[in-house]
């Protein structure tokens, strides 16, 4: 599927392209026209389909990952070329499902755990590079272009009520949450104000 995007269809992206790096903060303040997401412990790296060199690339180039997930990712990306944005998550286990045994006892039954790929960002598409694209707009691409599946996801976000998903996702386990500008474009391989992994969301500051 092609997509009509707000950028010149250009060439490729380069194979040296690094992942944006976010912001790190102790405490920050909520703030307008940002969204909210969990801050996964993993790999991050950019995936690169349909296109020639390595497969994933991190911080500091390429970086080793299973080659049965590139083709889960692979075949989930409806486009002939893509770069997502993304955690390779290692450890995965899914949400136990209680059950019952012969003698009426409830149980949780052990599930094996495994590595995923949690995608939140799409750079490129067929072609058309979507770095100065607002984030908002790159989300809704990305989610039009994955299909989640067990061991590709998308991951979720929020627009509103930032503290208290905030708290939602601490009882999940998350240590860290993202803070993202809605309106920011992708800068690769730099450190950009406007992407904060923050420990603690503080509420507004009153003007």
């Amino acid at each position: 599927m092609k997509y009509s995007v707000s950028v010149n269809s250009g060439p490729a992206l380069g194979t040296a392209l690094a992942p944006q790096r976010p912001k790190p903060v102790r405490e920050q303040a909520e703030l307008p026209s940002h969204i909210l997401e969990p801050a996964w412990e993993g790999t991050r790296v950019l995936v690169r389909i349909g296109q020639v060199g390595p497969r994933f690339v991190g911080y500091d180039g390429p970086v080793d990952g299973p080659r049965e997930l590139f083709d889960a990712i692979q075949a989930e990306t409806h486009a002939r070329s893509a770069i997502l944005d993304g955690i390779l998550v290692a450890d995965w286990e899914d949400d136990r499902d209680l059950e019952v045994d012969q003698q009426g006892n409830a149980f949780t039954r052990s599930l094996p755990r495994r590595q995923i790929f949690s995608a939140f960002d799409l750079l490129e598409v067929d072609g058309d590079p979507l770095l100065e694209v607002p984030l908002l707009e790159r989300k809704r691409h990305l989610e039009g272009l994955l299909t989640p599946s067990p061991n590709v996801r998308l991951t979720a976000y929020v627009t509103r009520g930032l503290r208290a998903w905030r708290e939602t996702l601490t009882g999940l386990g998350f240590k860290r949450v993202v803070l993202k500008d809605w309106n920011s474009p992708y800068s690769p391989g730099q450190t950009a104000s406007s992407w904060l992994v923050v420990d603690k969301l503080n509420p507004p500051k009153m003007k």
